[in-house]
């Protein structure tokens, strides 16, 4: 339920499997959650969906245990999936700082150093950030940035000497593409993402409730992260017009993202911040449109004529296009679907980011 940087690692392992030997090392239950997965078994090497994972329980989640397991593990490189966190990201760049493993290094933010994300929080953030420099908590590692965009936020906080190498996200493959009836003066639009204010769903409300001559629904899928932050959007919503329905649909499992977004006509998520955007490339594969802010590596896309990439300084820009879409037909709307498909083919090829992983690891 922690969303993105969980399916970059996933996909990663997936598809690199055959050319490198991954041991993952997390903990035995999701994200928010207090209960263990019920099919894994913690505290031991294990195999789940051809990869080896170690799946710690709460109890076992210290320094001493986790170095133990780190020592006892043959490796060449440790790839950090995160920035912030204490026993998956700060401890073992305290051990590679004092020596205690002198393993390569690599560290993904996943998009935790950009604008719109250190906006969450900032005190905390900004104090970890100057604290690190300082003490020399992320020198002589290998920074993974997923776009032009994660390269120039990673050189901004951390410094023009870090060293990154820019390597985009793998993306899943789609499977089968539907079509969808599009009306005139209708729209069904989704928004799929954790619940958080980072997410930025209670714009999404406000832009909707300027909107008044075109039927529209927003259907809001993913676990919600904020409970204060909900209640907020819960509230807002009950604010919007008779011609906007607006519905919560529960969480989506990963393999059900697909066939889901398929059932709408576009994707509104007007983020703060992405490095990548796992949703907005399914989005893409599946021939829908999105709509988004221009916190993320998607720009240009109204040229492409794949959806909108809008400040949000602007809400009247993102009621300007959700209007567009209203007004298309379904041979309009066709046209484009096949357009989003054609154009994430172009952007992201498969086998050329495959190799540069592979470069990445054995460099």
């Amino acid at each position: 339920m922690a969303g993105g940087p969980i399916q970059s690692v996933a996909t990663l392992t997936k598809e690199l499997g055959n050319d490198f030997n991954f041991k993952i090392i997390t903990t035995d239950r999701d994200f928010k959650t207090d209960k263990a997965y019920d099919t894994i078994v913690a505290n031991k090497w294990t195999r789940f969906e051809e990869r080896d994972v170690f799946y710690i329980s709460p109890e076992n989640i210290t320094e001493a245990y986790i170095l133990e397991i780190v020592k006892q593990t043959p490796h060449d490189v440790i790839y950090l999936n995160s920035l912030y966190s204490k026993f998956f990201s700060i401890i073992p760049l305290q051990w590679k700082r004092k020596k205690i493993i002198d393993s390569k290094i690599i560290l993904a933010p996943r998009g935790m150093l950009g604008d719109g994300a250190l906006a969450i929080k900032p005190v905390k953030k900004r104090l970890f950030i100057f604290y690190a420099k300082c003490i020399g908590l992320v020198k002589g590692i290998t920074w993974q940035s997923t776009s032009a965009q994660e390269t120039k936020e990673i050189k901004k906080r951390i410094g023009n000497d870090a060293s990154i190498v820019e390597i985009s996200n793998l993306p899943n493959s789609a499977k089968e593409i539907k079509t969808i009836l599009k009306n005139e003066n209708t729209l069904k639009l989704c928004f799929i993402s954790r619940i958080s204010e980072k997410k930025n769903l209670n714009y999404a409300i406000e832009v909707l409730k300027t909107i008044s001559n075109y039927k529209i629904e927003l259907d809001v899928f993913g676990p919600i992260e904020d409970a204060n932050y909900w209640e907020t959007c819960k509230t807002n919503a009950k604010g919007l017009p008779q011609n906007i329905t607006f519905n919560y649909k529960g969480i989506l499992k990963p393999h059900e993202i697909g066939s889901t977004v398929q059932n709408y006509h576009a994707l509104f998520l007007p983020t703060l911040n992405e490095n990548y955007g796992h949703i907005i490339v399914e989005t893409l594969q599946h021939g829908r449109m999105v709509i988004l802010s221009d916190q993320t590596p998607w720009r240009e896309l109204s040229s492409e004529h794949v959806g909108y990439d809008i400040s949000l300084d602007n809400s009247n820009e993102f009621k300007k296009a959700i209007e567009e879409l209203c007004l298309l037909n379904q041979t309009q709307f066709d046209e484009q679907s096949t357009s989003c498909i054609n154009y994430i083919k172009q952007k992201l090829n498969v086998d050329v980011i495959k190799n540069q992983y592979i470069n990445l690891f054995n460099k």
